[in-house]
C-alpha cells in the first residue's frame, strides 16, 4: 500500500475496532437493550405461555433473568474477541473477524432501534457503526474506487441526517443533547435547545453536499462534519465531567466515546483518500498506446 493509502485503512480498521470494543465494553459494565426484545408481550407472550409461565411471572422469575444476563455477557465478550481480531488478527482471521461483528451489530442496531420505537432517526444514526466492519473489510480488499466511496459517503450522509432529525426536533430532542449543550456552553435549556436546531440544519446541508458529485461539494460538507463530529464525540467526557464523579465517567461515558468514534475517523478517511487524489485514480481508464505506423491492430484496439 501506498503510505495514503495505509493511514485510510488504519482509519477505517480503528473504526471496526472501537464499535465492537465500545459495544462490549457497554454489554459488560451495563446491558445491551435485550429485555426491549425479550419482555415486549406482544412478541414473547406466546413463547412465555408455551414455556408454562404467564406473562408476569416471565418477566419476574429470577431463572429467566439470569439467563438475559448470560446471553448479555456471551455478547459482550464476542464483542471484545472480535475487537480484538480485527485489531491484530491476520486476513483469513480479519474476514471471519468481520462477518461476526457485522451479525452481532445488526443484532445491536435492531435492538436500539426496537428500544426507540422505529424512530426513523435511530435506524439512520447509527449506520456508521454498524457499518465500520464492512466498511474497512471492503477498503481492504480493494481501495480506493470511485464506486466504495460512493456508498461510504451515503452512509455517512445517512448517519448525520438521523442525527439532525433528533437536534431539529423531527424526533424528540434527547435529553442528554440538551444537558451535553448546557453543560458545555454554559446557556439555558431554551437556548441550547435553539443552537441544537441550529446544528441539525447544519448536518442535513453537510449531508447533501457529501452526496453530490462535486470535489468542492465534498470539502464543504467535510469542514462541518469532521470538526463537528470531534466536539460531539469528545463531548460526552467535557460535558459530563462537570456533572458525574470520575467513576461514572469512566463506565459511562467513556464507552460512549470510543463508539461514536466512527463518525470521526470514516470521513477522515474519505478526506485523506479524496486530497490525495486515491479514489479518481482508481477508476481512470487510459486509452491504449497509438499504433505504430498508423495500423491498429486487434490486439491494440482492446482496452
Amino acid at each position: 500500500m501506498a503510505p495514503t493509502e495505509r493511514w485510510v485503512e488504519r482509519c477505517l480498521r480503528w473504526a471496526a475496532v472501537s464499535v465492537c470494543l465500545a459495544t462490549g465494553a457497554k454489554a459488560l459494565l451495563h446491558d445491551l437493550p435485550l429485555r426491549a426484545i425479550l419482555w415486549d408481550a406482544g412478541w414473547w407472550t406466546w413463547f412465555a405461555n408455551a414455556a408454562g409461565y404467564s406473562w408476569t411471572a416471565w418477566v419476574t422469575d429470577p431463572a429467566v433473568d439470569r439467563a438475559i444476563n448470560g446471553l448479555n455477557l456471551g455478547l459482550g465478550l464476542s464483542f471484545l474477541v472480535t475487537a480484538a481480531v480485527l485489531a491484530f488478527g491476520r486476513s483469513r482471521a480479519g474476514g471471519l473477524a468481520v462477518a461476526v461483528a457485522t451479525v452481532l451489530l445488526l443484532l445491536q442496531h435492531f435492538l436500539l432501534a426496537k428500544e426507540a420505537f422505529w424512530q426513523i432517526g435511530q435506524v439512520l444514526e447509527l449506520g456508521l457503526q454498524t457499518g465500520a466492519p464492512l466498511i474497512w473489510y471492503a477498503y481492504r480488499r480493494g481501495p480506493g474506487g470511485e464506486v466504495y466511496w460512493r456508498w461510504v459517503r451515503w452512509v455517512v450522509a445517512a448517519t448525520f441526517v438521523g442525527h439532525g432529525l433528533y437536534a431539529v426536533g423531527f424526533h424528540p430532542v434527547p435529553a442528554n443533547f440538551v444537558l451535553m449543550t448546557q453543560a458545555g456552553l454554559g446557556v439555558g435549556e431554551a437556548l441550547a435547545r435553539q443552537l441544537l436546531f441550529g446544528v441539525g440544519i447544519l448536518d442535513f446541508l453537510a449531508a447533501l453536499f457529501l452526496v453530490l458529485p462535486f470535489r468542492r461539494a465534498h470539502w464543504l460538507a467535510l469542514c462541518w462534519l469532521l470538526p463537528w463530529a470531534l466536539l460531539t464525540t469528545a463531548a460526552r467526557l467535557w460535558s459530563y465531567g462537570w456533572l458525574v464523579g470520575m467513576g461514572t465517567l469512566l463506565r459511562q461515558w467513556l464507552p460512549e466515546v470510543v463508539l461514536r468514534l466512527p463518525h470521526v475517523l470514516i470521513p477522515l478517511a474519505f478526506a485523506l483518500a479524496r486530497h490525495s487524489g486515491q479514489i479518481w485514480a482508481r477508476t481512470q481508464v487510459l486509452p491504449p498506446d497509438p499504433p505504430k505506423g498508423g495500423v491498429r491492430t486487434k490486439e491494440q484496439g482492446k482496452t
